[in-house]
């Protein structure tokens, strides 16, 4: 499992060649499976169109790899800035074998990161410091 954190991620070349750096990339050579998620908090309003664009933009990343016989699955994952929790996420962490009790507590707090940041952007929004350079 790859996590692209300091914004530094190689994917894994015995998958394949590219520059770019989805959020995390599971993996298993065993299986030769990959999961390669890409973690957006747009506009409830936009989830569907950040989906999409998620979704294009590894199309030819997976096209290759599974010309390398690896089975890859993108999983373009949506938390709205307000707090709602798409379809995709819980999807995803159903996939992941996370069910029951410690899905709907994932749910929750991914909600409620995703409120407490925007408020805290919100906040920031006129502070000095994130002034254009």
């Amino acid at each position: 499992m790859r996590v692209d954190l300091s914004q530094r991620l190689i994917f894994p070349s015995e998958v394949a060649v590219t520059n770019l750096r989805p959020d995390l990339v599971l993996w298993s050579k065993s299986c030769r499976r990959v999961f390669i998620v890409e973690l957006t908090v747009p506009w409830e309003e936009a989830i569907g169109e950040a989906y999409e664009r998620k979704r294009l933009r590894y199309a030819n990343l997976a096209a290759e790899a599974e010309g390398r016989g690896w089975s890859v699955k993108v999983w373009p994952v949506e938390v709205g800035c307000r707090g709602f929790v798409s379809r995709t996420t819980t999807k995803l962490l159903k996939e992941m074998g996370i069910r029951g009790q410690a899905q709907r507590r994932a749910v929750k707090e991914l909600a409620a990161t995703a409120e407490q940041s925007s408020h805290w952007l919100w906040l920031k929004r006129r502070d000095i410091s994130w002034a254009a350079k």
